[in-house]
């Protein structure tokens, strides 16, 4: 695991077009870009009185899923705010909807706090940062196809690794990043 594992993850990623944006003040933000796919999971029988195990759930995701996860964000729109992690459900739904369709073209990451850009190409714009001055968090996933997934933390070190392994094994970001083509 080195830092080509980052480069390599944005150079396929890059001219992707983002699209099925979502937000939720439990689960944060998240993007989809590459092609769509069906995940179905079927109904099964369990002592359980929910409703939940007796319905069929469908989900429909990119080869390429982005959970912004632990961090606060903020989408701008040729230098303008249009909605941080902290505003109002309308103004979040009227940001990711002016972000939805557009293309990935670079992606810059600090190497001593993780902070990420994201630029796309029709001037649309997501900054990530951490919380708090010593978080250790992570900021962001890209769960990659293949089953790999990419995190960046909030203290400059990353992961990539399967999706499916406990222990996270991080790695210093030595320099800053930046991704762009």
């Amino acid at each position: 695991m080195t830092m080509k594992a980052i480069d390599k993850t944005f150079q396929r990623l890059h001219g992707e077009l983002c699209w099925g944006l979502q937000f939720d003040r439990q689960l944060n933000l998240s993007m989809n870009f590459g092609r769509p796919s069906l995940s179905i999971i079927q109904p099964f029988k369990t002592k359980s009185d929910s409703e939940v195990f007796r319905r069929r759930a469908v989900t429909v995701r990119g080869e390429w899923w982005l959970w912004i996860y632990l961090c606060h964000w903020r989408i701008t729109q040729d230098t303008h705010e249009l909605a941080t992690s902290s505003a109002s459900f309308r103004r979040i739904d009227k940001a990711i909807r002016q972000l939805d369709g557009q293309a990935l073209v670079s992606v810059e990451i600090h190497p001593e706090t993780g902070a990420t850009r994201f630029s796309f190409d029709l001037g649309g714009v997501l900054h990530c940062r951490r919380y708090e001055r010593n978080s250790e968090g992570r900021l962001w996933i890209l769960y990659k196809p293949g089953g790999y997934c990419l995190s960046i933390h909030g203290n400059g070190t990353f992961c990539h690794q399967r999706d499916t392994e406990l222990e996270e094994l991080f790695q210093p970001i030595k320099e800053g990043i930046r991704i762009n083509q």
